[in-house]
């Protein structure tokens, strides 16, 4: 069953990963975000940001249970 949810997670970091790039990447070429100023795109960038961090942590706690070194019972 451990296998079964570190590998969720580890998909759910990847896909997480995916729409972090989405947010970074249309915070410097959406017209929208460039037409609504430096806020709508500090908020794109920041937000791309913070969910890519979150993903990366949440992949890491799925290797980690994968390999058998958490202590997550």
């Amino acid at each position: 069953m451990k296998a079964v949810v570190a590998v969720l997670a580890i998909v759910w970091a990847v896909v997480n990963l995916l729409v972090a790039y989405l947010f970074i990447t249309n915070a410097f070429v959406a017209k929208t975000a460039a037409k609504e100023g430096p806020p709508a795109q500090a908020a794109l960038l920041l937000g791309g940001l913070l969910i890519a961090v979150f993903a990366v942590l949440v992949a890491r706690q799925g290797l980690a249970l994968l390999r058998g070194t958490s202590r997550v019972s």
